[in-house]
């Protein structure tokens, strides 16, 4: 059915029936002018995140669930970006009249499943139709009792990253390079990590075409369709300073000096590599810590603290220091670069 067929009543009253909170903390919900919350002497966090068709996604190889999962991942990466606990959702979703109710179900349901994992309440939003290309827009609101800040970083601390680093740029040129048989195989991807992931994929490169095993390249795809926000519990009690890497680490890292007023010193050999990335890398010629460094959509937590902070029981990887101004990259050969602010932005600038 067209969504021109359903009419915004119908779907309205599909997500207030779908989406009802428990939170105590919620006196009104999905349904009035403006939702009503009682936050309990904490401090409250707000973030919001758009994400645009032609932009942000390409429908030729994302899901509706995919899409769905996304929007609310990256935007609760910057609550735990903060420090906080991720409570509310908000929604603005603006599609074409002529899109389905099927699509807009199964985006529902990735945002559902989402929400599930994050413990979040769905109070609201908009939903438009539109003549041009779809666009989605969330807002997160979060809760903490002290959010720690870009700004907190001093000379002396250690610079840390969660995870593994350039999967999900890497994920993206795989996707990029896929042949289109295949696309399907990966839109029927869902969050389930779980899941085991076999068969073989094939990507052009060049005149030729490479094939990977799905074990290796997989995960590399899923971390880029739809990544998971890095939960910061345990990291926010002895965080001087912290960002979620959304555009890359070198431009991410920037934003950190540039508000504490304070150089970095990173040393390349040290930023955390996925076995998968290194073998998409070798087999297709391309260059891993190039992903690494500035690809982006990684979400996972860049930090400074103390040098002599407990970092008991913190997953982890220390990849540099904190010094006075310069920025600087230091390779494997222990030669020094300038640390550039490469990665993603808007409106072509970098």
């Amino acid at each position: 059915m067209r969504l021109n067929q359903a009419g915004e009543l119908t779907l309205l009253k599909k997500l207030k029936d779908s989406f009802r909170s428990a939170d105590s903390g919620v006196i009104i919900g999905i349904g009035d002018d403006a939702a009503v919350i009682a936050p309990q002497n904490r401090q409250l966090l707000v973030t919001t995140d758009m994400m645009n068709e032609g932009v942000h996604f390409d429908l030729g190889f994302t899901s509706a669930f995919q899409l769905g999962f996304k929007l609310v991942s990256v935007n609760v990466s910057d609550i735990f970006a903060m420090g906080g606990v991720p409570k509310y959702l908000f929604l603005d979703i603006s599609m074409k009249e002529t899109g389905t109710t099927e699509f807009f179900d199964e985006l529902y349901e990735g945002i559902a499943n989402a929400m599930k994992i994050y413990g979040l309440s769905l109070l609201g939003g908009d939903l438009t139709g539109t003549m041009n290309d779809m666009a989605l827009s969330a807002t997160v609101i979060g809760t903490t009792e002290k959010a720690v800040l870009r700004k907190g970083a001093s000379v002396g601390d250690k610079i840390y990253v969660t995870g593994t680093l350039g999967d999900s740029a890497c994920g993206l040129e795989l996707l990029k390079k896929m042949r289109p048989e295949y696309k399907e195989h990966v839109r029927a991807l869902r969050s389930d990590v779980s899941k085991k992931l076999n068969g073989q994929l094939s990507f052009a490169n060049g005149p030729s075409h490479i094939t990977l095993d799905f074990v290796s390249a997989g995960p590399l795809i899923r971390r880029h369709l739809m990544p998971l926000a890095r939960e910061a519990s345990s990291i926010a009690g002895v965080a001087a300073s912290m960002i979620d890497i959304s555009d890359g680490l070198f431009i991410d890292l920037s934003r950190i000096c540039d508000e504490s007023g304070t150089g970095a010193r990173i040393y390349l050999d040290r930023l955390p590599l996925s076995d998968g990335l290194k073998q998409a890398c070798g087999a297709l010629g391309l260059d891993a810590l190039r992903f690494a460094s500035s690809g982006g959509e990684d979400y996972e937590l860049l930090f400074t603290a103390p040098a002599d902070a407990d970092m008991t029981g913190i997953c982890a990887t220390c990849i540099g220091e904190i010094i006075e101004k310069e920025r600087i990259a230091v390779d494997a050969s222990g030669r020094e670069e300038e640390l550039k602010a490469e990665g993603y932005q808007h409106f072509g600038a970098g």
